[in-house]
């Protein structure tokens, strides 16, 4: 059935902000996240927000992550003020009139990376930040048997990543800790420790933002400004990983 048309109508929130829109189809392979796939756009993607009504709040937390992702890399002005509407919702007895305005904006940031680069050849590759790590940690669930919430995995991901981008491209600490407070009182922590580093640096070795031996990440300058192709040393991932489980 390759070509086949088709047409996504996405259910949860995370396939209606991430998934539904852009054209990536994708498999696993083994414990590796999307490591086979093609692009191939739907005729049509038709949202209908009553679908959101019937989620738990886990699969409702899970797209909530996406959504926080991309006012982060937000290319208009209002970047600033879709992430504080997000910093102040409350998202665990959420108002759901207000959330489909607010995911509305959130499609319309992943449209814009998408219509301007389709194949992820330049900045698209912005959609990415919190992925690197967040992938790695998701396939190490996948691995253990015990998997978890892609949006759960990227907004660990984005945790760690803010604070790289803190350290190495100067984004602002205030901001980094009023996100990352937020993601670890919505999601936790991650179920990881020391003896899972080697494992996660060798996931994050496959990822399909790589270049020859260097893992590449996409951080921040600050809200809205994206920093692609960023290479922090094995020592600042570690120290990102230090963060994640310890605060």
């Amino acid at each position: 059935k390759r070509g086949i048309a088709f047409i996504n109508i996405p259910a949860t929130l995370l396939a209606i902000v991430d998934a539904s829109v852009g054209g990536k189809t994708g498999v696993n392979l083994g414990s590796l996240k999307n490591e086979i796939g093609a692009f191939r756009n739907a005729q049509q993607v038709i949202i209908d927000t009553t679908f959101l009504a019937t989620l738990d709040t886990a699969n409702i937390l899970s797209g909530y992550a996406e959504m926080i992702k991309h006012a982060l890399i937000c290319p208009q002005d209002n970047a600033e003020k879709m992430w504080g509407e997000l910093m102040q919702f409350n998202i665990l007895s959420p108002d759901l009139p207000q959330l489909c305005d607010m995911l509305c904006q959130s499609v319309a940031v992943k449209a814009w990376y998408v219509e301007r680069d389709p194949e992820e050849q330049n900045i698209r590759k912005a959609l990415n930040a919190g992925h690197t790590m967040g992938h790695a940690l998701e396939s190490l669930a996948l691995k253990r048997g015990t998997p978890v919430l892609h949006g759960f995995a990227v907004a660990w991901g984005l945790a760690g990543e803010l604070y790289l981008s803190s350290c190495l491209k100067s984004f602002p600490v205030e901001r980094m800790r009023q996100t990352v407070r937020l993601i670890f009182e919505y999601y936790g922590r991650p179920d990881v420790n020391c003896k899972d580093y080697p494992t996660l640096l060798d996931l994050m070795s496959h990822d399909k933002k790589n270049t020859g031996t260097k893992t590449n990440f996409t951080l921040l300058y600050n809200i809205g400004k994206p920093c692609l192709d960023a290479s922090p040393s094995e020592e600042d991932i570690l120290e990102a990983l230090d963060f994640l489980r310890e605060g």
